[in-house]
């Protein structure tokens, strides 16, 4: 099959503008007034500036290889948008490359399949078809004049709208993330930038630190939950009784807790990091809180059952164990088996799997299913909202018994000062909006991102009661850094009482 330049170019223009359905309809949704008219006049415009690119970058040689490149990002990207209600930016990339086998395979289903035989399907059709290119100066001038009557019907479309237009895009800022496929390359730039690129030597922030009592014997299991948010815990007032075990515990809840991030590649390392979120950068390289502990003779060890691992956390520590077990429940008989290897000092670390989506059924033995009817399948738009909770739900119920045993099984070791903390790496969407998963950008996410719950239970009474003060207190992962080294009594210059949850003077402001 023959065709002309020109009519490639407009081919594409057309299937890329197609493709860009998601950002449309989210322009159309949030437009005050006069929205169909409006999204049209947005469609045209942008349909300008895509033709004008295209025209410039696709030249012989080059055009199709940048067509199919385009169009399985496209395709891809808004599919996954439109499937999930996600954004892909540089955050949601590394969450993509993080990604084991077992976690895209929990992704597969007949949808995406169909997506990708008929992304191969037009690039079989690209590579076969012949372009008729033209003498390259007649190219020349098919290129300016496609680039002059693009740009000309882009201002009388545009600059008499600037009224509405801008202030609008000034507004939903976010916009630019459904921009298929130039802003998913940006986001890969970005990625490079902050993960990929070259960096410095560690940054040593522990020199100066020391332990000021090496003689109590201490206990402390953190738990690090996934993807669990507090909208969804019976703890804090939810109408289903998803925990129904650690409230036998003499636990305290924490119902005011906000993520460092929404997704585990950002919370992660920002939890551990001696950084606050307003300042945490995933760029800087530099000790966390595990080097510290680890540096004062405090015995860390990191047992993690996540498809993501560690982040990069663990990466320095030597007692590191990475497990790809269906079910989190193994991890119980992995901390008994920790415990019986004791020091003076002891900090664990458990990393669940959690309710990791969208194949939240996959998260829990059968009976843990309480909550029904569930949602059996990762295509999450095929349930029901009520499903998808109820799938959700039995994840909660499941990670809340395993809290309870891990709470059971401290409760046997004697002559030492114990204390568990659970707390989330971020919340979930559940199709709230047409919004699924997590990763949305932190300041536009929904607050089932960035609400999470955070349960302590300690065996040392003095420790309970000072809690139990702080229970109603805004808290954040930021809090984490100076509890923990505060528990085991690790002075350095980067701890702060006013942030150490186990401090009387928590909160206090300087």
């Amino acid at each position: 099959m023959k065709i002309s330049w020109f009519q490639f170019v407009f081919l594409n223009t057309f299937l890329i503008v197609l493709m860009n359905f998601n950002g449309f309809i989210f322009i159309y949704k949030n437009l005050s007034s006069n929205q169909l008219w409006l999204t049209i006049a947005i469609i045209l415009a942008y349909a300008c500036l895509v033709h004008i690119i295209l025209c410039v970058i696709f030249v012989r040689f080059l055009s199709k290889f940048f067509s199919i490149i385009f169009l399985i990002t496209a395709g891809m990207s808004a599919y996954f948008m439109q499937s999930y209600g996600i954004l892909i930016d540089s955050d949601m990339l590394r969450n993509v490359f993080n990604t084991d086998t077992k976690e895209a395979f929990d992704l597969i289903n007949m949808s995406l399949i169909l997506l990708i035989l008929g992304l191969l399907f037009v690039s079989f059709f690209i590579l076969k078809i012949t372009i008729l290119y033209p003498s390259f100066k007649k190219q020349l001038g098919i290129k300016f004049l496609n680039i002059f009557l693009a740009f000309g019907i882009f201002c009388a479309v545009f600059l008499p709208l600037t009224k509405s237009f801008v202030p609008f895009f000034r507004t939903y800022s976010e916009m630019r993330m459904y921009n298929v496929p130039f802003y998913q390359f940006y986001a890969l730039f970005r990625y490079y930038q902050i993960y990929l690129a070259p960096k410095a030597e560690l940054k040593i922030l522990s020199d100066k630190a020391y332990r000021e009592n090496n003689t109590t014997k201490r206990n402390l299991v953190l738990v690090i939950g996934e993807t669990a948010r507090a909208a969804n815990y019976s703890l804090g007032g939810y109408k289903n009784q998803t925990n129904l075990a650690t409230p036998h515990e003499d636990i305290i809840y924490f119902d005011k807790v906000s993520s460092c991030g929404t997704s585990t590649a950002v919370s992660l390392p920002c939890m551990f990091s001696a950084s606050k979120k307003n300042n945490f950068s995933n760029k800087a390289y530099e000790e966390n809180l595990l080097d510290f502990v680890d540096k004062v003779g405090i015995k860390t060890t990191w047992l993690d059952n996540n498809s993501g691992g560690c982040q990069g956390v663990c990466q320095r520590l030597k007692q590191t164990h990475i497990f790809k077990e269906e079910y989190d429940g193994f991890l119980i008989e992995e901390l008994k088996k920790t415990l019986t290897n004791l020091d003076t000092a002891n900090f664990i670390i458990v990393h669940l799997q959690g309710s990791h989506g969208p194949a939240y059924y996959k998260r829990y033995p059968k009976e843990f299913e309480k909550f029904t009817p569930t949602c059996d399948t990762n295509e999450l738009s095929k349930c029901t909202l009520e499903q998808i909770t109820n799938t959700y739900d039995n994840t909660i119920l499941y990670t809340d018994y395993i809290v309870e045993e891990m709470i059971d099984e401290l409760k046997m070791i004697k002559d030492y000062q114990n204390t568990l903390i659970y707390i989330s790496d971020h919340g979930e969407s559940l199709g709230e909006n047409g919004i699924y998963l997590h990763g949305m950008p932190y300041a536009i996410a929904p607050k089932t991102q960035t609400q999470i719950p955070f349960i302590l239970w300690t065996d040392d009474e003095n420790l309970r009661q000072i809690a139990f003060k702080h229970k109603n207190m805004e808290l954040s992962h930021d809090n984490l850094f100076s509890t923990i080294l505060g528990y085991f009594e690790v002075k350095t210059p980067f701890y702060e009482e006013a942030f150490d949850l186990l401090n009387l003077k928590f909160g206090e402001k300087k």
